[in-house]
């Protein structure tokens, strides 16, 4: 487990989502999430999210943090950093693929 991904889930059980959203999300166990949130200490505040707030959750497209509410309503990334990043990313993929 790295250290951003580590980061991330800190970040998004701070915002209350659930074990298996965070799971679903980053592609790791939902028992793997639980065990590291409880080992680490990472809690959750507030109400639990729920159905539809999870569905319509505002996340970056690269790195998967909750988007604040300063960001523009159509907007997929957290900054510009992310968005290089995933166009980066996805250079890379089509160049393999071809």
């Amino acid at each position: 487990m790295t250290a951003k991904q580590l980061e991330l889930i800190a970040v998004l059980r701070l915002h209350n989502f659930p074990y298996s959203f965070i799971g679903e999300k980053m592609n790791i166990s939902v028992n793997t999430i639980k065990s590291i949130c409880r080992r680490k200490g990472f809690l959750a505040e507030g109400f639990r999210k729920t159905k539809s707030e999870k569905e319509t959750a505002l996340l970056c497209k690269n790195c998967l943090k909750p988007l604040g509410d300063k960001v523009r309503s159509d907007a997929i990334f957290c900054s510009a950093y992310c968005r290089s990043d995933w166009r980066r990313k996805q250079l890379k993929v089509v160049e393999k693929s071809t």
